[in-house]
């Protein structure tokens, strides 16, 4: 029995939590990211729509042209509530595309759908 729990914290993936960052970016060897998503601090405030990148990766799909075009002004929506989203929304980093649902078509919303470059990189 000690052998499993042994081998159950073995491959306990938190260990990776840290590292997770490092898939955010699409290029990390050309282009790394310009502000960080792991500080080195324990807070969590700079996480999720307050982070540039990892705003533009939860974004919902149907907002996600404005947040190309106006990343900062789309970003201030989102974490104040004026872009609602709810687990309902599809975010945008599903989609195919260098940029979080960068291919993203209106009229056939399935092509590209669940390949975006950051599930790619996790799923190998």
């Amino acid at each position: 029995m000690n052998c499993i729990i042994s081998a159950t914290w073995s491959d306990d993936p938190t260990h990776l939590k840290s590292q997770i960052s490092h898939y955010a970016a699409p290029l990390p060897a050309k282009e790394p990211l310009s502000l960080p998503v792991n500080n080195g601090t324990s807070s969590r405030s700079h996480l999720g729509v307050n982070h540039p990148v990892l705003a533009s990766f939860l974004c919902p799909i149907m907002a996600v042209k404005e947040y190309h075009q106006y990343p900062a002004e789309t970003q201030k929506k989102l974490a104040s509530g004026q872009i609602f989203m709810s687990a309902a929304d599809f975010p945008a980093y599903l989609w195919e595309g260098m940029l979080p649902g960068g291919k993203y078509d209106e009229d056939s919303m399935t092509d590209g759908l669940f390949k975006g470059y950051f599930l790619v990189c996790i799923s190998f």
